[in-house]
């Protein structure tokens, strides 16, 4: 019998049957509710961590600026553009701008000016200590430095990428700093130090995603989970996806 003689039964009953028509398992995702979520968190504990990272360079600017004016005041300048550029993104989010009735896109152009943020902060102990500076000044630069990102990090854990874009900056550009001086110990312990911040970052990020997609769970289901269905569909009863479809139509 060809496929044109088939009733649309008999083509259902094949369609389920074959292999190739299987769905496949999906890769477990959040939920749009759970990712709203963490967006809201994203946009609240932010501002501590700006706050941090503000606080810190302030410090740097002031203990290099002693020795070396002309680095500090450079890379000051540079770390205020782009935390005034974070901080108004946050402002006008957290004040009901036109972003906010686009909270995704508002988080992707949150975590770009993170990212030069973070690099920004990062490279304090490469600009603001040179080779030759003092053993103690660049320890104290490369310790508050990474300590800073860190925290401000994990205040910006509800989303993993906006963490890691403040943690891997810092760690990176601190173990290069310290490779620089051609110290091995020094350098082993930087990298060392810098592994542990981001890995201590992606587990507290991973954390609060887990907690929110417990809160919010995924309610999508199979349709041929549901016992009877194939015969609610032959009968031309309304299944519950189509209901949900039929409501946002009208």
């Amino acid at each position: 019998m060809s496929l044109k003689q088939k009733t649309v039964r008999e083509l259902q009953e094949m369609a389920l049957e074959a292999p190739a028509a299987q769905i496949r398992e999906r890769r477990k995702t959040l939920s749009r509710a759970a990712r709203l979520e963490l967006i809201d968190l994203l946009s609240r504990w932010s501002a501590p961590g700006l706050a941090i990272l503000a606080g810190a360079g302030v410090y740097l600017a002031i203990t290099a600026g002693r020795g070396y004016p002309w680095r500090a005041t450079a890379w000051a300048l540079m770390l205020i553009s782009a935390l005034w550029a974070c901080r108004s993104i946050r402002s006008s989010f957290r004040a009901g701008s036109g972003l906010s009735s686009r909270p995704f896109r508002w988080r992707a152009s949150y975590t770009a000016c993170l990212s030069v943020l973070g690099v920004a902060f990062a490279s304090a102990p490469v600009l603001l200590t040179p080779s030759d500076a003092p053993g103690g000044l660049f320890l104290q630069t490369a310790g508050l430095t990474l300590f800073a990102a860190s925290c401000a990090a994990l205040l910006n854990a509800a989303h993993l990428s906006s963490a890691v874009a403040i943690a891997a900056p810092a760690a990176l550009l601190v173990t290069l700093a310290s490779a620089r001086n051609g110290d091995i110990a020094l350098t082993a312990g930087a990298a060392a130090a810098g592994l542990l911040c981001v890995s201590v970052v992606i587990a507290v990020s991973r954390k609060v995603a887990g907690n929110a997609a417990r809160r919010h769970p995924r309610t999508r289901f199979l349709r041929r989970e549901i016992p009877g269905w194939e015969h609610a569909a032959g009968a031309g009863a309304v299944l519950p996806r189509q209901a949900d479809e039929a409501k946002n139509a009208v």
